[in-house]
């Protein structure tokens, strides 16, 4: 079995801050727009957005795309309850990527804090 991992950590004012500085552009760049209701939906949006910034951010550095390969961000969502498993689905290029480099599955660990929001993602392959 093949195993790659990827894993992100980001400071919940920096997303506060882009969101503050680019709003909806900036939510529209890097989330779906399912994870865009759900996460607006919260009563505090930020590590909800914040901890799916870290896992697209963890995917991909797990998945190695390459220098001249460019990933869309939207095309990593995070499906799931908010204390229950969570989904990652893919789409596009991050689906076709992941299947040309053989992965068959991936496990995704998400989590909060006061000021901070971290991921991790596992890519496996037989």
């Amino acid at each position: 079995m093949k195993i790659s991992v990827g894993n992100d950590i980001v400071e919940n004012s920096r997303i506060r801050e882009l969101l503050e500085k680019h709003g909806d552009r900036f939510l529209k760049r890097v989330f779906s727009e399912s994870e865009r209701e759900y996460c607006t939906n919260r009563k505090d949006p930020i590590p909800h957005l914040s901890g799916r910034f870290c896992v697209k951010e963890a995917f991909i550095k797990a998945i190695e795309p390459g220098d001249k390969v460019i990933l869309d961000m939207r095309e990593i969502e995070l499906f799931g309850k908010e204390f229950g498993k969570k989904e990652l689905v893919l789409h596009g290029k991050s689906k076709e990527l992941f299947l040309t480099k053989g992965y068959s599955g991936c496990s995704v660990s998400i989590s909060h804090a006061e000021n901070y929001s971290t991921a991790i993602v596992v890519l496996y392959r037989e």
